[in-house]
C-alpha cells in the first residue's frame, strides 16, 4: 500500500504529537489509541496530493490495512469524514456502507482470493497465513469469514 498510495494521490505520513499538550499526547497515544486508525485529510496540499495520517501506537501490520482502506476511499471517490461537533467535543461523521466497501476492497487487495483459496484449503492455520501475507490475524478471520470460506476453513484445519 506504501507503493500504491501516490499512485491515488495520498502522501503517507506518520503521525506525530509533538507540538500537542504533554495530557492529550497521552490520550491520543494510550486511551484513545484504539479510536482511530488513520485517515485523510480533505485539503489538497499544493502538489494536488492528500496527506494520510496513520496511527503510530498501532503496529505495522495494522497500519498496512487502514492504508489500503484509505486507498480504497480515495480510488472509489468517496466523500471524506468532517469532524462534527457533538455533546462537549467533536467526533468524525460515519458512513458505514462506505467504511465498509473500503474495507471490504482493501482486505481483497491484501487478501487475493486466488492466493488466499489455495492457502485456506490446503489447511493453513490463521497465524501461518498472517505471517504469510503480512497482515493481522484478526484480518485473516475477516477475510475467512467475509468470503463464507469459514467451514471450509475450519474443515481443513480439524475444527469442523
Amino acid at each position: 500500500p506504501w507503493k500504491l498510495a501516490p499512485a491515488v494521490g495520498l502522501t503517507v505520513i506518520e503521525c506525530s504529537f509533538q507540538g500537542l499538550d504533554p495530557e492529550e499526547q497521552r490520550y491520543l497515544s494510550n486511551h484513545a489509541s484504539g479510536d482511530w486508525s488513520g485517515g485523510v485529510f480533505a485539503q489538497t496540499l499544493p502538489d494536488g496530493s492528500r496527506v494520510c495520517m496513520l496511527n503510530p501506537a498501532h503496529p505495522q501490520r495494522r497500519n498496512k490495512i487502514t492504508l489500503m482502506e484509505e486507498i480504497s476511499h480515495c480510488f472509489l471517490g468517496h466523500r471524506p469524514t468532517r469532524l462534527v461537533a457533538k455533546d462537549n467535543g467533536r467526533v468524525r461523521d460515519y458512513e458505514k456502507a462506505q467504511e465498509e466497501e473500503a474495507f471490504g476492497i482493501g482486505a481483497a487487495v491484501l487478501l487475493p482470493w486466488t492466493l488466499f483459496f489455495g492457502r485456506i484449503n490446503s489447511g493453513r492455520p490463521v497465524e501461518q497465513l498472517a505471517e504469510e501475507f503480512e497482515v493481522s490475524q484478526d484480518l485473516v478471520r475477516y477475510r475467512i469469514k467475509i468470503c463464507g470460506a469459514t467451514h471450509l476453513y475450519k474443515l481443513r484445519n480439524g475444527r469442523g
